[in-house]
């Protein structure tokens, strides 16, 4: 649909990108919370150094780490600047979504999908395990989404292909889990969103899907080499033997290779 079919297109991608800012305020907390087993509605959000509660204008994504210059007013230590990077990034990933779906429903459930990527990316990238709980409750909303938003529509090669990429995940990750019930091995880390890629690539048709299975195997097996060779420079003494701890894209490949496949994907539907 082009932007004279649907004046309103540039409108509701920039709506989607300020929704998207404030749903990557929340997903800061899912990502601290989460893993700790935290609830991530109570209590209110807190600086992780002093534990005092933050005031409703000290939590404005973006804007109030910027009105802060980065640091807590109660104890002054520093704010990462993830916190509002994580805010932009999703921005932009809704604005993206939005764009690539020209303003349909169905770009809700994928906005959801894309925020629960981000939230198990940045899990595993912070060195823990992420919940399935993460992924299963952010796909299932998306597959709510799909089926009364494209079914309404009469859309039904979304929808199917959405239940059965869902399916496949499903089935995908319930075998490795198997295999490796406490994933050990770092090969399976991030395997939790397996089922956030089901869900989105059986939705975008084949040839989008093709483009993500295919960038997804190279980008995998790009970040296997990787940590091959550094974990050999350690072993050996060479240049990494003193950072013996993988970068977190290489070190976790199985969510590198996905975050790239679904964003390439995505374009490609575009």
């Amino acid at each position: 649909m082009s932007p004279e079919e649907f004046p309103l297109l540039p409108v509701t991608i920039s709506f989607a990108g300020l929704v998207g800012i404030f749903v990557g305020s929340f997903l800061n907390v899912v990502v601290y919370r989460a893993p700790l087993g935290l609830s991530v509605s109570s209590p209110r959000s807190f600086c992780p150094t002093c534990r005092r509660q933050l005031t409703w204008w000290e939590n404005v994504p973006v804007v109030s780490w910027l009105a802060l210059r980065g640091r807590c007013r109660t104890c002054h230590l520093p704010i990462s600047i993830r916190y509002p990077l994580v805010e932009v990034s999703t921005g932009v990933a809704f604005a993206l979504v939005t764009w690539a779906w020209h303003g349909n429903v169905v770009a809700a459930a994928y906005c959801c999908l894309a925020a629960t990527m981000i939230a198990v990316g940045l899990i595993e990238y912070g060195g823990q395990r992420s919940p399935l709980s993460v992924a299963a409750s952010g796909t299932v909303a998306a597959l709510v989404i799909v089926v009364v938003g494209a079914g309404v529509q009469g859309k039904w090669p979304i929808v199917v292909g959405s239940l059965i990429g869902t399916s496949v995940a499903a089935l995908t990750f319930a075998v490795l889990r198997s295999i490796d019930p406490e994933c050990r091995d770092p090969r399976g880390h991030g395997r939790t969103a397996l089922l956030v890629a089901g869900c989105w690539v059986g939705g975008l048709g084949l040839v989008p899907a093709a483009v993500g299975a295919g960038l997804w195997i190279a980008v995998y097996f790009a970040c296997m080499v990787a940590a091959w060779s550094r974990t050999r420079q350690t072993l050996g003494g060479g240049p990494g033997s003193d950072s013996p701890r993988l970068h977190p894209v290489v070190g976790t490949p199985l969510v590198s290779a996905l975050a790239v496949a679904l964003a390439a994907s995505l374009i490609v539907k575009g």
